[in-house]
Protein backbone atom coordinates (compact mmCIF):
# COMPACT_ATOMS: atom_id res chain seq x y z
CA UNK A 1 0.00 0.00 0.00
CA UNK A 2 1.27 3.28 -0.86
CA UNK A 3 1.19 6.54 1.59
CA UNK A 4 2.81 10.35 0.77
CA UNK A 5 6.28 10.78 2.98
CA UNK A 6 7.40 14.18 3.45
CA UNK A 7 10.73 14.39 3.24
CA UNK A 8 13.30 17.46 3.15
CA UNK A 9 15.76 18.23 0.42
CA UNK A 10 18.80 20.17 -0.37
CA UNK A 11 17.13 23.53 -1.46
CA UNK A 12 20.29 24.25 -4.10
CA UNK A 13 19.45 20.80 -5.54
CA UNK A 14 15.84 20.32 -6.51
CA UNK A 15 16.63 19.41 -9.61
CA UNK A 16 19.10 16.48 -8.95
CA UNK A 17 16.39 15.59 -6.40
CA UNK A 18 13.81 15.01 -9.26
CA UNK A 19 15.71 13.59 -11.88
CA UNK A 20 16.99 11.12 -9.05
CA UNK A 21 13.44 10.32 -8.17
CA UNK A 22 12.19 9.66 -11.62
CA UNK A 23 14.95 7.69 -12.32
CA UNK A 24 14.24 5.21 -9.31
CA UNK A 25 10.70 5.56 -10.79
CA UNK A 26 9.25 7.20 -7.12
CA UNK A 27 5.76 9.09 -7.89
CA UNK A 28 6.70 12.82 -6.60
CA UNK A 29 4.38 15.99 -5.59
CA UNK A 30 6.52 19.25 -5.39
CA UNK A 31 3.83 21.73 -5.07
CA UNK A 32 4.87 25.34 -6.51
CA UNK A 33 3.02 28.63 -6.06
CA UNK A 34 2.69 31.71 -8.17
CA UNK A 35 3.81 35.01 -6.70
CA UNK A 36 4.47 38.36 -7.68
CA UNK A 37 6.65 40.88 -5.09
CA UNK A 38 7.61 44.27 -5.34
CA UNK A 39 6.36 45.36 -8.57
CA UNK A 40 8.46 42.82 -10.28
CA UNK A 41 7.19 40.03 -12.83
CA UNK A 42 5.10 36.76 -11.74
CA UNK A 43 7.57 33.93 -10.17
CA UNK A 44 7.28 30.21 -9.50
CA UNK A 45 8.79 29.23 -6.38
CA UNK A 46 8.33 26.31 -4.08
CA UNK A 47 5.27 26.20 -1.47
CA UNK A 48 7.22 24.46 0.92
CA UNK A 49 10.86 25.24 0.31
CA UNK A 50 12.72 22.53 1.53
CA UNK A 51 10.09 19.81 1.99
CA UNK A 52 8.47 17.06 -0.99
CA UNK A 53 6.07 14.62 -0.78
CA UNK A 54 6.92 11.31 -2.20
CA UNK A 55 4.83 9.10 -2.86
CA UNK A 56 5.71 5.32 -2.15
CA UNK A 57 5.44 2.05 -0.23
CA UNK A 58 6.89 2.15 3.40
CA UNK A 59 9.71 -0.35 2.54
CA UNK A 60 10.81 1.77 -0.12
CA UNK A 61 11.35 4.28 2.40
CA UNK A 62 15.10 3.26 3.10
CA UNK A 63 16.21 3.22 -0.69
CA UNK A 64 14.23 6.59 -0.81
CA UNK A 65 16.09 8.12 2.07
CA UNK A 66 19.63 7.31 0.30
CA UNK A 67 18.49 8.91 -2.49
CA UNK A 68 21.36 11.84 -3.95
CA UNK A 69 19.28 14.92 -2.80
CA UNK A 70 17.16 14.07 -0.10
CA UNK A 71 18.29 14.91 3.12
CA UNK A 72 15.76 13.22 5.55
CA UNK A 73 12.21 11.36 5.89
CA UNK A 74 10.44 13.26 8.76
CA UNK A 75 9.58 11.26 11.38
CA UNK A 76 7.73 12.00 14.44
CA UNK A 77 9.86 9.51 16.90
CA UNK A 78 9.56 5.97 15.52
CA UNK A 79 6.79 6.72 13.21
CA UNK A 80 7.36 8.00 9.54
CA UNK A 81 5.66 11.53 8.59
CA UNK A 82 2.52 10.78 6.15
CA UNK A 83 -0.11 12.88 4.57
CA UNK A 84 -3.39 11.60 2.94
CA UNK A 85 -4.65 11.44 -0.34
CA UNK A 86 -7.33 14.65 0.90
CA UNK A 87 -4.11 16.99 2.04
CA UNK A 88 -2.50 16.33 -1.29
CA UNK A 89 -5.54 17.06 -3.37
CA UNK A 90 -6.17 20.57 -0.77
CA UNK A 91 -2.24 21.41 -1.84
CA UNK A 92 -2.76 21.01 -5.32
CA UNK A 93 -6.16 23.40 -5.09
CA UNK A 94 -4.00 26.07 -3.79
CA UNK A 95 -1.60 25.39 -6.56
CA UNK A 96 -3.82 25.47 -9.07
CA UNK A 97 -5.53 28.91 -7.60
CA UNK A 98 -2.47 30.33 -7.64
CA UNK A 99 -2.21 30.29 -11.29
CA UNK A 100 -5.24 32.22 -11.97
CA UNK A 101 -4.48 34.54 -8.94
CA UNK A 102 -1.14 35.01 -8.19
CA UNK A 103 -0.46 35.56 -4.41
CA UNK A 104 0.79 39.44 -4.26
CA UNK A 105 3.51 39.93 -1.55
CA UNK A 106 3.22 43.68 -0.60
CA UNK A 107 5.22 45.48 1.82
CA UNK A 108 2.78 48.48 2.99
CA UNK A 109 3.36 51.21 5.24
CA UNK A 110 2.19 50.37 8.69
CA UNK A 111 2.65 46.85 8.07
CA UNK A 112 4.29 45.36 11.34
CA UNK A 113 7.63 43.18 10.49
CA UNK A 114 9.30 40.21 12.62
CA UNK A 115 12.94 40.97 11.70
CA UNK A 116 14.95 37.36 11.23
CA UNK A 117 18.65 38.33 11.14
CA UNK A 118 21.35 40.30 12.27
CA UNK A 119 21.22 42.91 15.54
CA UNK A 120 17.76 42.62 15.86
CA UNK A 121 16.68 39.55 14.98
CA UNK A 122 13.26 38.23 16.92
CA UNK A 123 12.12 42.35 17.40
CA UNK A 124 8.88 43.40 16.02
CA UNK A 125 8.95 46.82 13.79
CA UNK A 126 6.45 48.67 11.93
CA UNK A 127 7.22 49.76 8.41
CA UNK A 128 7.08 53.51 8.05
CA UNK A 129 8.20 54.28 4.38
CA UNK A 130 9.28 52.27 0.89
CA UNK A 131 11.94 55.17 -1.02
CA UNK A 132 13.25 52.53 -3.86
CA UNK A 133 12.44 49.47 -1.63
CA UNK A 134 14.27 50.14 1.32
CA UNK A 135 12.91 49.88 4.88
CA UNK A 136 13.15 52.15 7.14
CA UNK A 137 12.10 50.82 10.79
CA UNK A 138 10.06 53.15 13.50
Amino acid sequence: MKFWFVATYKINEIKIVETNLRNQSFDYYLPKIVTKKYNRNFKEEAMFPGYIFINTDIDKCSSLRYTRGIKDIIRFGENIAQISDEEIKSINLAEKSSRLEPMVHEIQIGQEVSIVNGTFKGNMAKICSLPSLRIFLR
